[in-house]
């Protein structure tokens, strides 16, 4: 009975275009093609957000190192946190804030001409608390939490966009 789960199972994934993400084929080597993108510096509103979402890139991109011969070009502007009033108390006092990021992104080829190009956006909320220090440290750690959030949702547009490419989609 096991046998016969697994293998209906294995029928459907198969049956509605389900493909592993990270195969790797000799026409579709996604870490190769990653690491031909030479990332700029991000422009943002404080300089060192930008300088975290950059590295968390870089290392999800090009682990190995900026390539020598980049045949794409990835910009990234950062948005300053909206921060907002995300739930309030009975008596009108909020008691948690959410902050909400965005990124906006492109990806170009070794012409300049973009390839790709997206937003991201991320939305993390934090507890205000009476020690005004707790409530910066949970502040600074949404901020961070956010910033990976729109670093992973650019990484993966990415590398949909080089599966797809592979693929003939595009």
């Amino acid at each position: 009975m096991q046998k016969f789960l697994i293998i209906i199972t294995c029928i459907f994934l198969y049956a509605c275009g389900f493909k592993p993400l990270y195969k790797q084929t000799s026409y579709n080597d996604l870490s190769q093609q990653t690491s031909e993108i030479a990332i700029a510096p991000v422009k943002d509103f404080d300089g060192a957000r930008g300088i975290d979402l950059r590295n968390t890139l870089l290392n999800k991109l090009t682990p190995d190192g900026k390539p020598e011969n980049p045949k794409y070009y990835l910009n990234i502007t950062l948005s300053q946190p909206k921060i907002t009033d995300y739930t309030i108390k009975n008596d009108g006092i909020a008691s948690s804030y959410l902050i909400t990021m965005n990124a906006t992104y492109t990806l170009t080829n070794k012409n300049h001409n973009a390839v790709l190009s997206k937003n991201a956006n991320s939305q993390i909320s934090y507890n205000i608390l009476k020690d005004q220090f707790s409530t910066e440290m949970l502040k600074n750690n949404a901020i961070k939490l956010a910033i990976n959030d729109i670093a992973e949702q650019i990484y993966f547009s990415i590398i949909i966009y080089f599966t797809e490419k592979a693929n003939g989609k595009i």
